[in-house]
Protein backbone atom coordinates (compact mmCIF):
# COMPACT_ATOMS: atom_id res chain seq x y z
CA UNK A 1 0.00 0.00 0.00
CA UNK A 2 1.27 3.69 -0.78
CA UNK A 3 1.67 5.90 2.39
CA UNK A 4 -0.76 9.29 2.50
CA UNK A 5 0.12 11.72 5.52
CA UNK A 6 1.74 8.95 7.21
CA UNK A 7 -1.30 6.14 7.17
CA UNK A 8 -1.88 3.10 4.87
CA UNK A 9 -4.63 3.40 2.61
CA UNK A 10 -6.24 1.35 0.12
CA UNK A 11 -7.49 3.91 -2.52
CA UNK A 12 -6.68 5.72 -5.72
CA UNK A 13 -7.26 8.99 -7.54
CA UNK A 14 -6.89 9.44 -10.98
CA UNK A 15 -7.74 13.23 -13.06
CA UNK A 16 -9.66 11.96 -15.82
CA UNK A 17 -10.79 13.53 -19.50
CA UNK A 18 -14.75 13.68 -19.54
CA UNK A 19 -14.62 10.42 -21.32
CA UNK A 20 -13.01 8.57 -18.48
CA UNK A 21 -9.74 8.35 -19.86
CA UNK A 22 -7.24 8.52 -17.22
CA UNK A 23 -4.63 11.55 -17.91
CA UNK A 24 -2.41 11.79 -14.44
CA UNK A 25 -2.41 9.46 -11.33
CA UNK A 26 -2.49 10.99 -8.45
CA UNK A 27 -2.24 8.57 -5.82
CA UNK A 28 -2.37 4.28 -6.13
CA UNK A 29 -2.58 2.44 -3.08
CA UNK A 30 -4.50 -0.51 -4.79
CA UNK A 31 -3.62 -1.99 -7.98
CA UNK A 32 0.29 -1.87 -7.35
CA UNK A 33 1.08 0.28 -10.66
CA UNK A 34 -1.52 -1.94 -12.91
CA UNK A 35 -3.06 1.12 -13.91
CA UNK A 36 -1.29 3.72 -16.11
CA UNK A 37 -2.21 6.91 -17.95
CA UNK A 38 -4.25 6.52 -21.04
CA UNK A 39 -6.41 3.67 -19.70
CA UNK A 40 -10.10 4.27 -19.66
CA UNK A 41 -12.16 3.97 -16.35
CA UNK A 42 -14.17 1.49 -17.84
CA UNK A 43 -10.59 -0.90 -18.98
CA UNK A 44 -9.72 -1.65 -15.14
CA UNK A 45 -13.28 -2.65 -13.87
CA UNK A 46 -14.71 -6.09 -14.16
CA UNK A 47 -16.97 -6.20 -17.02
CA UNK A 48 -20.31 -6.51 -15.13
CA UNK A 49 -19.67 -2.64 -14.06
CA UNK A 50 -19.50 -1.30 -17.48
CA UNK A 51 -22.85 -0.50 -17.72
CA UNK A 52 -22.46 1.39 -14.64
CA UNK A 53 -19.39 2.95 -15.38
CA UNK A 54 -20.64 4.58 -18.49
CA UNK A 55 -24.03 5.96 -15.66
CA UNK A 56 -21.72 7.24 -13.48
CA UNK A 57 -19.58 9.17 -15.62
CA UNK A 58 -22.58 10.81 -17.92
CA UNK A 59 -23.83 11.64 -13.89
CA UNK A 60 -20.67 13.43 -13.24
CA UNK A 61 -20.45 15.51 -16.73
CA UNK A 62 -24.39 16.06 -15.76
CA UNK A 63 -24.61 17.49 -12.13
CA UNK A 64 -20.96 18.29 -11.58
CA UNK A 65 -20.19 15.33 -9.04
CA UNK A 66 -20.92 11.49 -8.49
CA UNK A 67 -20.61 9.81 -5.12
CA UNK A 68 -21.05 6.61 -3.17
CA UNK A 69 -21.16 4.56 -6.04
CA UNK A 70 -20.05 0.61 -6.01
CA UNK A 71 -18.33 -0.88 -8.89
CA UNK A 72 -15.83 -3.77 -9.40
CA UNK A 73 -12.25 -2.63 -9.76
CA UNK A 74 -10.45 -5.61 -11.69
CA UNK A 75 -6.54 -5.83 -10.76
CA UNK A 76 -3.82 -7.86 -9.40
CA UNK A 77 -5.56 -10.68 -10.57
CA UNK A 78 -8.79 -9.83 -7.98
CA UNK A 79 -12.36 -8.41 -8.68
CA UNK A 80 -12.86 -6.37 -5.75
CA UNK A 81 -15.83 -4.25 -5.35
CA UNK A 82 -14.50 -0.48 -4.50
CA UNK A 83 -16.61 3.00 -4.09
CA UNK A 84 -15.93 5.42 -6.25
CA UNK A 85 -16.51 9.20 -6.20
CA UNK A 86 -16.26 12.08 -8.93
CA UNK A 87 -16.12 15.76 -9.39
CA UNK A 88 -15.87 17.78 -12.78
CA UNK A 89 -13.09 19.76 -12.78
CA UNK A 90 -13.34 21.88 -15.79
CA UNK A 91 -11.97 20.25 -18.08
CA UNK A 92 -11.87 16.73 -16.95
CA UNK A 93 -13.13 14.43 -14.30
CA UNK A 94 -11.61 13.61 -10.63
CA UNK A 95 -12.33 10.21 -9.27
CA UNK A 96 -11.13 9.27 -6.00
CA UNK A 97 -11.87 5.10 -5.32
CA UNK A 98 -11.34 3.58 -2.04
CA UNK A 99 -12.88 0.46 0.12
CA UNK A 100 -14.32 2.82 2.39
CA UNK A 101 -16.14 5.84 2.44
CA UNK A 102 -14.14 7.48 5.52
CA UNK A 103 -11.16 7.03 2.95
CA UNK A 104 -12.59 8.34 -0.17
CA UNK A 105 -12.75 11.83 2.26
CA UNK A 106 -9.22 11.50 3.11
CA UNK A 107 -8.14 11.54 -0.60
CA UNK A 108 -10.62 14.55 -1.30
CA UNK A 109 -8.82 16.21 1.49
CA UNK A 110 -5.39 15.21 0.21
CA UNK A 111 -6.02 16.08 -3.17
CA UNK A 112 -8.15 19.61 -3.33
CA UNK A 113 -5.21 21.88 -3.19
CA UNK A 114 -3.31 20.09 -5.76
CA UNK A 115 -3.42 22.40 -9.01
CA UNK A 116 -0.18 24.41 -7.96
CA UNK A 117 -0.74 26.51 -11.37
CA UNK A 118 -3.52 28.58 -11.16
CA UNK A 119 -3.88 28.08 -7.19
CA UNK A 120 -7.16 27.17 -7.64
CA UNK A 121 -8.76 23.39 -5.61
CA UNK A 122 -8.26 20.96 -7.98
CA UNK A 123 -12.20 20.34 -7.47
CA UNK A 124 -14.93 20.60 -4.80
CA UNK A 125 -14.70 18.32 -2.26
CA UNK A 126 -17.44 15.74 -1.26
CA UNK A 127 -20.80 17.77 0.51
CA UNK A 128 -20.65 18.04 4.69
CA UNK A 129 -23.60 15.90 4.16
CA UNK A 130 -21.63 13.59 2.42
CA UNK A 131 -19.11 13.48 4.82
CA UNK A 132 -21.54 13.33 7.53
CA UNK A 133 -23.18 10.14 5.81
CA UNK A 134 -20.28 8.01 6.67
CA UNK A 135 -21.53 6.46 9.62
CA UNK A 136 -24.74 5.96 7.82
CA UNK A 137 -23.37 4.58 5.07
CA UNK A 138 -21.06 2.16 6.70
CA UNK A 139 -23.89 0.69 8.75
CA UNK A 140 -25.81 0.50 5.48
CA UNK A 141 -22.85 -1.64 3.88
CA UNK A 142 -22.95 -3.68 6.88
CA UNK A 143 -26.78 -4.90 6.95
CA UNK A 144 -26.04 -5.14 2.94
CA UNK A 145 -23.32 -7.61 3.95
CA UNK A 146 -25.79 -9.27 6.57
CA UNK A 147 -28.13 -9.42 3.90
CA UNK A 148 -26.04 -10.86 1.11
CA UNK A 149 -25.06 -13.53 4.29
CA UNK A 150 -28.79 -14.36 4.40
CA UNK A 151 -29.52 -14.95 1.39
CA UNK A 152 -26.58 -17.76 0.84
CA UNK A 153 -28.14 -19.37 3.55
CA UNK A 154 -31.14 -19.17 2.18
CA UNK A 155 -29.96 -20.39 -1.31
CA UNK A 156 -28.12 -22.93 0.90
CA UNK A 157 -31.07 -24.32 2.68
CA UNK A 158 -33.34 -24.56 -0.28
CA UNK A 159 -30.46 -26.81 -2.25
CA UNK A 160 -31.34 -29.30 1.15
CA UNK A 161 -34.81 -28.51 0.69
CA UNK A 162 -34.86 -29.65 -3.06
CA UNK A 163 -32.94 -32.72 -1.68
CA UNK A 164 -35.07 -33.86 0.54
CA UNK A 165 -37.52 -33.49 -2.14
CA UNK A 166 -35.75 -35.73 -4.43
CA UNK A 167 -35.48 -37.87 -1.48
CA UNK A 168 -39.05 -37.92 -0.66
CA UNK A 169 -40.04 -38.55 -4.23
CA UNK A 170 -38.12 -41.34 -4.09
CA UNK A 171 -39.45 -43.35 -1.51
CA UNK A 172 -43.18 -42.52 -2.19
CA UNK A 173 -41.96 -43.97 -5.39
CA UNK A 174 -40.86 -47.13 -3.93
CA UNK A 175 -43.17 -47.51 -1.10
CA UNK A 176 -46.40 -47.25 -3.86
CA UNK A 177 -44.89 -49.24 -6.04
CA UNK A 178 -44.53 -51.98 -3.38
CA UNK A 179 -48.00 -51.75 -1.87
CA UNK A 180 -49.27 -51.46 -5.51
CA UNK A 181 -49.43 -55.40 -6.61
CA UNK A 182 -50.68 -56.70 -3.24
CA UNK A 183 -53.32 -54.10 -3.40
CA UNK A 184 -54.10 -55.70 -6.69
CA UNK A 185 -54.05 -58.89 -5.50
CA UNK A 186 -56.80 -58.35 -3.18
CA UNK A 187 -58.74 -56.34 -6.07
CA UNK A 188 -58.27 -59.13 -8.24
CA UNK A 189 -59.89 -61.58 -5.74
CA UNK A 190 -62.72 -59.46 -4.91
CA UNK A 191 -63.43 -59.24 -8.11
CA UNK A 192 -63.71 -63.18 -8.53
CA UNK A 193 -65.65 -63.61 -5.60
CA UNK A 194 -68.29 -60.97 -6.76
CA UNK A 195 -68.33 -62.87 -9.82
CA UNK A 196 -68.66 -66.46 -8.11
CA UNK A 197 -65.89 -67.53 -9.21
CA UNK A 198 -65.76 -69.68 -5.60
CA UNK A 199 -69.28 -70.17 -4.90
CA UNK A 200 -72.38 -68.67 -4.06
CA UNK A 201 -71.84 -65.88 -1.61
CA UNK A 202 -74.70 -64.85 1.33
CA UNK A 203 -76.32 -61.34 1.28
CA UNK A 204 -73.72 -60.65 3.93
CA UNK A 205 -70.92 -61.90 2.51
CA UNK A 206 -71.61 -60.22 -0.56
CA UNK A 207 -72.18 -56.70 1.06
CA UNK A 208 -68.28 -57.38 3.17
CA UNK A 209 -66.97 -58.21 -0.06
CA UNK A 210 -68.45 -55.00 -2.28
CA UNK A 211 -66.95 -53.03 0.61
CA UNK A 212 -63.40 -54.68 0.44
CA UNK A 213 -63.76 -54.38 -3.91
CA UNK A 214 -64.72 -50.43 -3.59
CA UNK A 215 -61.77 -49.76 -1.08
CA UNK A 216 -59.26 -52.09 -3.13
CA UNK A 217 -60.14 -49.76 -6.38
CA UNK A 218 -59.43 -46.42 -4.24
CA UNK A 219 -56.74 -47.38 -2.93
CA UNK A 220 -55.51 -48.49 -6.20
CA UNK A 221 -56.36 -45.52 -7.85
CA UNK A 222 -54.75 -43.83 -5.14
CA UNK A 223 -51.29 -45.73 -5.31
CA UNK A 224 -51.38 -44.85 -8.99
CA UNK A 225 -51.60 -41.39 -8.14
CA UNK A 226 -49.44 -41.21 -5.99
CA UNK A 227 -46.79 -42.74 -8.18
CA UNK A 228 -47.89 -40.61 -10.72
CA UNK A 229 -47.12 -37.58 -9.63
CA UNK A 230 -43.87 -38.86 -7.41
CA UNK A 231 -42.69 -38.97 -11.17
CA UNK A 232 -43.87 -35.54 -11.97
CA UNK A 233 -41.61 -33.89 -9.12
CA UNK A 234 -39.12 -35.93 -9.73
CA UNK A 235 -39.28 -35.11 -13.65
CA UNK A 236 -39.29 -38.40 -14.86
CA UNK A 237 -42.46 -38.44 -16.64
CA UNK A 238 -42.36 -37.31 -20.27
CA UNK A 239 -44.34 -36.38 -22.85
CA UNK A 240 -44.66 -38.02 -26.13
CA UNK A 241 -45.93 -35.86 -28.22
CA UNK A 242 -47.72 -36.68 -31.33
CA UNK A 243 -50.15 -35.10 -34.16
CA UNK A 244 -53.32 -36.16 -32.76
CA UNK A 245 -57.31 -36.18 -33.64
CA UNK A 246 -58.34 -34.30 -30.62
CA UNK A 247 -61.95 -34.35 -31.66
CA UNK A 248 -61.71 -38.07 -31.93
CA UNK A 249 -60.17 -38.52 -28.82
CA UNK A 250 -62.38 -36.84 -26.83
CA UNK A 251 -65.47 -38.35 -28.33
CA UNK A 252 -63.74 -41.73 -27.55
CA UNK A 253 -63.71 -40.17 -23.68
CA UNK A 254 -67.06 -39.09 -23.87
CA UNK A 255 -68.65 -42.50 -25.08
CA UNK A 256 -66.36 -44.28 -21.81
CA UNK A 257 -67.47 -41.95 -19.52
CA UNK A 258 -71.01 -41.66 -20.54
CA UNK A 259 -71.79 -45.20 -19.04
CA UNK A 260 -70.83 -43.89 -15.49
CA UNK A 261 -72.73 -40.68 -16.16
CA UNK A 262 -75.61 -42.63 -16.90
CA UNK A 263 -75.51 -44.19 -13.58
CA UNK A 264 -76.95 -41.01 -11.54
CA UNK A 265 -79.04 -40.11 -14.66
CA UNK A 266 -76.29 -37.34 -15.82
CA UNK A 267 -76.89 -36.60 -19.60
CA UNK A 268 -72.94 -35.49 -21.34
CA UNK A 269 -73.86 -33.70 -24.79
CA UNK A 270 -70.46 -32.38 -26.89
CA UNK A 271 -70.23 -29.79 -29.69
CA UNK A 272 -66.98 -28.67 -31.14
CA UNK A 273 -66.25 -26.10 -34.43
CA UNK A 274 -65.85 -27.22 -37.59
CA UNK A 275 -62.50 -28.37 -39.32
CA UNK A 276 -60.48 -28.49 -36.08
CA UNK A 277 -56.60 -28.96 -36.37
CA UNK A 278 -54.20 -31.98 -35.69
CA UNK A 279 -52.81 -31.01 -32.03
CA UNK A 280 -49.64 -32.25 -30.57
CA UNK A 281 -50.09 -34.12 -27.45
CA UNK A 282 -49.67 -37.09 -25.55
CA UNK A 283 -52.63 -39.12 -25.80
CA UNK A 284 -52.51 -40.98 -22.96
CA UNK A 285 -51.73 -38.46 -20.42
CA UNK A 286 -54.20 -35.63 -22.12
CA UNK A 287 -56.90 -38.88 -21.77
CA UNK A 288 -56.42 -38.44 -18.05
CA UNK A 289 -57.31 -35.29 -18.03
CA UNK A 290 -60.17 -35.58 -19.70
CA UNK A 291 -61.28 -38.64 -17.60
CA UNK A 292 -60.51 -36.70 -14.31
CA UNK A 293 -62.38 -33.09 -15.42
CA UNK A 294 -65.53 -35.64 -16.54
CA UNK A 295 -65.46 -37.80 -13.74
CA UNK A 296 -64.95 -34.90 -11.29
CA UNK A 297 -68.20 -33.25 -13.26
CA UNK A 298 -70.39 -35.94 -12.60
CA UNK A 299 -68.76 -36.98 -8.72
CA UNK A 300 -70.07 -33.62 -7.82
CA UNK A 301 -73.36 -32.93 -9.92
CA UNK A 302 -76.66 -34.15 -8.64
CA UNK A 303 -78.38 -36.98 -10.35
CA UNK A 304 -80.87 -35.91 -13.46
CA UNK A 305 -78.54 -33.04 -14.38
CA UNK A 306 -75.63 -32.50 -17.12
CA UNK A 307 -72.37 -32.22 -18.36
CA UNK A 308 -71.49 -30.45 -21.44
CA UNK A 309 -68.11 -31.09 -23.23
CA UNK A 310 -67.14 -28.08 -25.81
CA UNK A 311 -64.00 -27.88 -28.28
CA UNK A 312 -62.97 -24.36 -29.71
CA UNK A 313 -60.06 -23.01 -31.41
CA UNK A 314 -57.80 -20.16 -32.68
CA UNK A 315 -55.04 -19.47 -34.57
CA UNK A 316 -52.54 -20.25 -31.73
CA UNK A 317 -54.44 -22.78 -29.17
CA UNK A 318 -57.46 -25.14 -29.11
CA UNK A 319 -59.60 -24.90 -25.80
CA UNK A 320 -61.57 -27.10 -24.22
CA UNK A 321 -64.38 -26.51 -21.58
CA UNK A 322 -66.36 -29.10 -18.92
CA UNK A 323 -69.40 -27.49 -17.57
CA UNK A 324 -71.56 -28.82 -15.42
CA UNK A 325 -74.98 -28.03 -13.42
CA UNK A 326 -73.20 -29.26 -9.80
CA UNK A 327 -72.68 -27.53 -6.38
CA UNK A 328 -70.16 -24.87 -7.40
CA UNK A 329 -67.48 -24.39 -6.00
CA UNK A 330 -66.87 -20.96 -3.43
CA UNK A 331 -64.82 -17.89 -4.88
CA UNK A 332 -62.42 -18.45 -1.57
CA UNK A 333 -61.52 -22.08 -2.88
CA UNK A 334 -60.95 -21.65 -5.98
CA UNK A 335 -56.91 -20.84 -5.47
CA UNK A 336 -56.76 -24.05 -3.64
CA UNK A 337 -58.28 -26.17 -6.19
CA UNK A 338 -55.26 -27.45 -7.80
CA UNK A 339 -53.22 -28.41 -5.06
CA UNK A 340 -52.62 -31.87 -3.49
CA UNK A 341 -54.79 -33.47 -0.65
CA UNK A 342 -56.73 -29.91 -0.01
CA UNK A 343 -60.18 -30.50 1.64
CA UNK A 344 -62.01 -28.23 -0.07
CA UNK A 345 -66.27 -27.70 1.47
CA UNK A 346 -67.39 -29.39 -1.90
CA UNK A 347 -68.28 -32.97 -1.48
CA UNK A 348 -69.54 -35.69 -3.75
CA UNK A 349 -73.40 -36.07 -4.35
CA UNK A 350 -72.99 -40.12 -4.49
CA UNK A 351 -70.34 -40.75 -1.59
CA UNK A 352 -67.78 -41.20 -4.16
CA UNK A 353 -64.49 -41.18 -3.04
CA UNK A 354 -61.23 -39.19 -4.24
CA UNK A 355 -57.65 -39.17 -3.69
CA UNK A 356 -56.94 -35.39 -3.93
CA UNK A 357 -54.62 -35.84 -6.27
CA UNK A 358 -56.85 -35.95 -9.39
CA UNK A 359 -56.88 -31.95 -10.14
CA UNK A 360 -53.15 -31.38 -9.23
CA UNK A 361 -51.93 -34.52 -11.90
CA UNK A 362 -54.40 -32.15 -14.45
CA UNK A 363 -52.51 -28.89 -13.97
CA UNK A 364 -49.20 -30.56 -14.22
CA UNK A 365 -49.80 -32.44 -17.92
CA UNK A 366 -51.43 -29.39 -19.31
CA UNK A 367 -48.81 -27.09 -17.98
CA UNK A 368 -46.92 -29.54 -19.40
CA UNK A 369 -47.89 -29.37 -22.51
CA UNK A 370 -47.58 -25.84 -22.26
CA UNK A 371 -51.24 -25.02 -21.99
CA UNK A 372 -52.80 -23.80 -19.09
CA UNK A 373 -56.01 -24.59 -17.01
CA UNK A 374 -58.91 -22.48 -15.55
CA UNK A 375 -62.11 -22.20 -13.42
CA UNK A 376 -65.22 -20.58 -13.53
CA UNK A 377 -67.92 -21.73 -11.24
CA UNK A 378 -70.90 -20.02 -9.15
CA UNK A 379 -72.21 -21.67 -5.81
CA UNK A 380 -75.28 -23.50 -6.54
CA UNK A 381 -74.98 -23.30 -10.39
CA UNK A 382 -72.27 -25.39 -11.30
CA UNK A 383 -68.63 -24.98 -12.57
CA UNK A 384 -66.67 -24.76 -15.76
CA UNK A 385 -63.21 -26.25 -16.02
CA UNK A 386 -61.61 -24.98 -19.23
CA UNK A 387 -58.01 -26.01 -20.61
CA UNK A 388 -55.95 -25.26 -23.59
CA UNK A 389 -53.54 -26.99 -25.67
CA UNK A 390 -51.13 -25.05 -27.88
CA UNK A 391 -51.03 -25.61 -31.77
CA UNK A 392 -47.23 -25.72 -31.80
CA UNK A 393 -45.19 -28.14 -29.34
CA UNK A 394 -44.32 -26.50 -26.26
CA UNK A 395 -40.29 -26.13 -25.82
CA UNK A 396 -39.96 -28.55 -22.74
CA UNK A 397 -41.71 -32.12 -23.33
CA UNK A 398 -41.21 -33.39 -19.51
CA UNK A 399 -43.57 -32.38 -16.69
CA UNK A 400 -41.19 -30.73 -13.88
CA UNK A 401 -42.34 -29.66 -9.96
CA UNK A 402 -42.57 -25.80 -10.93
CA UNK A 403 -46.00 -25.51 -10.01
CA UNK A 404 -48.51 -26.49 -7.61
Amino acid sequence: MTQLRGETIAAVAWLCDNNGVVRQILYDGLSGGEITAGQSLESVLDQGSFEKCRAFLDTVLSKGAAHGWEMNLAVGGRIRCIRFSANATGDGIFVAAATTIASIVKIYEEFVHIDKNTKEPLTRPPSAQFVGDVELYNELARLNNELVTAQRELIKRNIELERLNELKNEFIGVAAHDMRNPLQVIQGFSVMLLNKRFGELNAEQQQFVQVIRRNSDFMVKLITDLLYISKIESGKLKLDLKETDLISLLEQNIDLNRLLLAQKQIRISFSAERDFPMVPLDTGKIEQVLNNLISNAGKFSAPSTAVEVRAAKSDTEVVISVRDEGQGIPPDELNRLFIPFENLSVKSTGGEQSTGLGLAIVKRVVEGHGGRIWVQSEVGTGSTFSFSLPLTEPRAVSLGSGHG
